[in-house]
């Protein structure tokens, strides 16, 4: 068996010395030293995201806005095509369906509340059944493309995520009055994932099996029950990691009982020494901040709350102190009106606050500044609604321009929506409120785009609906929407073909 080892290995070596040559006749360089090409600024051209199943298999509505509208005459940005944006079914695995059409928006710039049907059974006896949906982008379309599930009335619940191969989501356990934790994995692509699911609660690391290798065929969705692997836990921390392809990602957690009060946990940053979660509001009830350590290293965390009035500590001069590989809760007394907590840990963790409200309450969670500009897609004030976009500036002056988008108003064209520009002072949060652009329908929905302007600090924002005086409904952590990718320097190395 020995010579047939050795074959792929001579292989490998004949490939590596032919790469060599041509790297070298390629780009010869001096010698000593290596050949770094400068980052490269490109434009976005394909985007994908992922929408949960709505609950009880029926119709649901997505927001969806992406693009910028072209000059008339031209293909699009940099010479880049239009292209389409399309809803497509993403079905439960293993289900024989009569799967829906895809839908297809066409317009760049245009808010569009798009129904998603209910999916049928292949069976004689019709019956709905759950299903996610993938939401794709190409040319124009794919820049500042954002997507959220939404309420009838269109206001966001759910931030439709991009797939990734690492994410994390944290909050409160069976102590914490959680009864279902149910995690939703969608594929967008055209070959198969392979999923591992590590569950951290306050009790340490739980190991369960059927956790790992879940396989997520192509676009389609499969759906795990993590209740019982979660026991008596009150923080939870669950991580999503793929090791072929990858996934998006939800979990959504209830109450027990008939029409049991349901809330979706929002995905967080991946684990970091330095954190900021924004959009932290007043509640009747004592919001709880949830931690993980998902190292072996023990964590020693400092909080500071960015409030309007500036920065405090809202534990004093408390430290939360941690072990590895353990989840932690810490009650929050208010911070002093709308708020941003700023962590700094010695060894990277990740965090997300639960804040009282309808159902289990509302979630924000850790999030990367914000690059170009931020979406949030489905916003209305009907009902009753109230709606703020939080902005909060830790290091650094801000200023920042808000723009609403109504359904039938481009972004960015001439005279679209209604704009304001705002300034956040250094350590500071300023709370803005938001209402529909002039001329949008009474209780229509509406976007709000969050640009941050040139010389700006960092910028974290999330929106926040309430009803009544201090009813939290959503909380939308904003995320970057980008138009243009930097690719980071390439140097001439091995390691690129190198196993």
């Amino acid at each position: 068996m020995r010579p047939v080892q050795l074959v792929p290995a001579g292989a490998v070596l004949v490939a590596l010395g032919a790469i060599a040559a041509a790297a070298q006749l390629a780009t010869p360089a001096p010698a000593g030293k290596a050949h770094v090409a400068a980052p490269q600024q490109v434009v976005v051209t394909s985007a994908a995201r992922a929408c949960p199943p709505v609950q009880g298999g029926g119709s649901g509505q997505v927001a969806f806005i992406a693009g910028s509208p072209a000059p008339p005459g031209s293909a699009g940005t940099a010479g880049t095509a239009a292209g389409q944006a399309q809803l497509a079914s993403l079905p439960l695995a293993g289900t024989q369906l009569r799967i829906p059409n895809p839908i297809t928006a066409t317009q760049p710039g245009l808010l569009s509340m798009l129904t998603t049907p209910a999916t049928q059974t292949a069976s004689k006896k019709a019956s709905t059944s759950p299903q996610g949906w993938s939401v794709t982008a190409t040319g124009t379309m794919a820049q500042t493309m954002e997507a959220e599930e939404t309420t009838g009335a269109g206001l966001a619940s759910v931030r439709c995520g991009e797939p990734g191969s690492d994410l994390w989501f944290i909050g409160p356990g069976q102590q914490g009055g959680v009864a279902q934790i149910q995690l939703d994995l969608m594929n967008v692509d055209a070959l198969p994932a392979s999923v591992d699911v590590n569950i951290i609660t306050d009790a340490g690391q739980v190991q369960a099996s059927g956790d790992t290798g879940i396989t997520v065929p192509p676009h389609q969705t499969v759906t795990e029950a993590l209740s019982s692997v979660a026991g008596n836990a009150a923080v939870v921390a669950i991580e999503v990691r793929t090791s072929i392809g990858r996934v998006a990602a939800d979990v959504l957690e209830s109450r027990h009982g008939a029409g049991a009060a349901v809330s979706w946990l929002t995905s967080t940053a991946p684990p970091s020494t330095q954190l900021v979660i924004p959009g932290v509001p007043p509640s009747a009830g004592t919001a709880g901040l949830y931690l993980v350590d998902p190292g072996t290293t023990s964590a020693r965390i400092s909080v500071s709350a960015i409030t309007p009035q500036g920065r405090h500590q809202p534990l004093g001069a408390q430290t939360i102190d941690m072990p590895g590989d353990s989840a932690y809760y810490v009650p929050l007394s208010p911070l002093g009106g709308t708020a941003a907590l700023e962590l700094s840990s010695n060894v990277p963790v990740t965090a997300g606050v639960l804040v009282p409200g309808s159902g289990l309450g509302a979630f924000t969670t850790a999030t990367a500044p914000i690059s170009e500009q931020a979406v949030v897609a489905g916003n209305t004030t009907s009902s009753g609604l109230s709606v703020t976009v939080v902005l909060s500036a830790p290091a650094g002056q801000v200023r920042v321009r808000l723009t609403e988008v109504g359904e039938t108003q481009v972004a960015a064209s001439p005279g679209a929506g209604s704009s304001q520009i705002v300034t956040v002072q250094s350590g500071h949060t300023l709370t803005v409120p938001a209402t529909p652009p002039t001329g949008a329908r009474h209780g229509s929905a509406f976007a709000i785009v969050i640009t941050p302007l040139a010389g700006s600090g960092p910028l974290y924002a999330a929106r926040v609906a309430t009803q009544g005086q201090n009813t939290v409904v959503s909380i939308v952590p904003a995320v970057s929407a980008l138009t243009t990718l930097t690719l980071p320097p390439v140097r001439d190395s091995y390691n690129a073909i190198s196993p």
